[in-house]
């Protein structure tokens, strides 16, 4: 089952993917992206036996800002979206720009966030610094996102190995030409498309005003993913997260950029993934203990 649908909820109209079966994992996507972005795990989860629910956040896809401008507002949608699908309880998965909603949900609503996964996510309220901030006004407001996302799609046909490499400087504190240099044929092919495939909308405009909340309100097992070299968001999100989370674990992977899923790197983090899914959640779902096994 892998269906789209927008769902009209006492908080909005929310666009949303579901793919699966099984108890729900709600996936909180990062900056430019929406509910179709390529989602690297989603078929680890699927043969866990989980169901995956991938909103759009609000000013992405079809999803409109009023919906939910701040990280609060979008995670009262989500509890009325969960209420909307008969959902008591999720386990929430969140990347990048996605990180603020999930901890400002997870700690408003304990009972309904069953576990709390936070990969290359932020999760403190230091970002975006000036530049990037001055940056993102101009390149990515809604009147010229599209010329800047229609830019990056033109260089990336032309030249796309710079491209990547142009890119990968906003991603990474090491050389950005050495890590793509060091990328696997197929991982440099498949980073550029999720490049080339991102959008703005009104959505990043959004994402820049958010803020984390009070994470020593959440209750959740937590398990944080990054990478120390992630430029994006950079390590200091992730050990803030683990300094104020009580119950927060942190996995450091080996990835050489934010775009952690890219390399050898991917197996790893899914390790740690299967894990903690069936060590922190009780779940005895066989699909889970063979994944587990099979990772290993």
């Amino acid at each position: 089952m892998n269906t789209k649908t927008i769902i009209q909820t006492r908080s909005g109209a929310i666009e949303c993917r579901s793919v699966g079966q099984g108890p729900a994992v709600l996936v909180l996507h990062g900056g430019h992206m929406n509910c179709d972005s390529e989602f690297e795990h989603e078929q680890f989860f699927l043969r866990c036996g989980f169901r995956l629910l991938i909103p759009s956040r609000p000013g992405y896809g079809a999803t409109p800002s009023a919906t939910g401008r701040s990280a609060e507002a979008f995670a009262e949608a989500l509890i009325a979206l969960l209420d909307s699908l008969a959902i008591d309880q999720v386990v929430v998965f969140a990347f990048s720009a996605g990180g603020r909603t999930a901890t400002q949900l997870a700690s408003r609503h304990p009972e309904r966030v069953r576990l709390l996964i936070l990969e290359c996510a932020v999760t403190s309220d230091q970002w975006p610094g000036k530049q990037l901030a001055d940056t993102a006004r101009i390149a990515f407001h809604p009147r010229m996102e599209r010329v800047t996302w229609s830019l990056v799609r033109w260089m990336g046909h032309i030249t796309p190995t710079k491209t990547l490499t142009l890119i990968m400087g906003s991603f990474t504190t090491c050389r950005p030409a050495t890590v793509v240099a060091a990328m696997a044929p197929s991982d440099r092919q498949a980073a550029l498309h999720f490049i080339m495939g991102l959008r703005s909308g009104e959505g990043f405009m959004n994402d820049i005003t958010h803020v984390c909340g009070d994470l020593g309100r959440i209750d959740a097992p937590t398990l944080i993913i990054h990478s120390e070299v992630d430029a994006g968001a950079p390590l200091v999100h992730a050990l803030y997260a683990q300094r104020h989370i009580r119950h927060a674990t942190l996995f450091i992977t080996t990835a050489r950029s934010h775009l952690v899923w890219y390399g050898p790197s991917l197996n790893e983090i899914e390790v740690r993934l299967a894990q903690f899914l069936h060590v922190a959640s009780g779940i005895s779902h066989s699909k889970l203990q063979k994944e587990h096994t099979h990772v290993n």
